[in-house]
């Protein structure tokens, strides 16, 4: 057995589960849904997937791949400073506001992780807050944290 295996093996049974578990519900047809018609379809997608990926690691561990340790070449240092820059964000976000912590939180991002040219770092940081926030805020009417200057 080779990590994906074991990983998609995982994916199918918690899919199962909560197909499963949606049976508790009425499920309904697809015009009139009922309460356990979305989990369900949830479940059954995360259980084709899974399924999928469980055929292809198949396959991968009939050509001679094996297990490895999955903690191997993991960049400690990145993972923790995506992890502090994420509690950073929820910190921030009330007080700064969507628009403002987003652009910063990216920007820290492409710059700290894989540093990037500034211009790079600047329009896609602004162009992904305000991308968002038109997501958001004006299109699916999220009240997202405004900021001081109002956005």
């Amino acid at each position: 057995m080779n990590n994906d295996q074991l990983s998609s093996a995982v994916w199918f049974g918690l899919g199962l589960a909560v197909c499963l578990g949606s049976l508790q519900y009425k499920l309904g047809t697809p015009a009139a849904p009922g309460t356990g018609f979305m989990p369900f379809l949830a479940g059954a997608a995360i259980c084709f997937f899974s399924g999928i990926g469980l055929i292809h690691s198949t396959l991968r561990r009939r050509q001679g791949e094996g297990w490895a340790p999955m903690l191997r070449g993991v960049i400690w240092k990145n993972a923790m400073i995506i992890l502090i820059s994420l509690l950073a964000y929820a910190l921030l976000l009330v007080p700064l506001g969507f628009v403002i912590t987003t652009t910063l939180f990216i920007a820290f991002l492409l710059r700290a992780i894989v540093p990037q040219r500034w211009s790079v770092v600047i329009a896609c940081s602004i162009l992904t807050a305000l991308g968002s926030y038109l997501i958001f805020e004006v299109w699916l009417k999220a009240q997202l944290p405004k900021g001081p200057l109002g956005i």
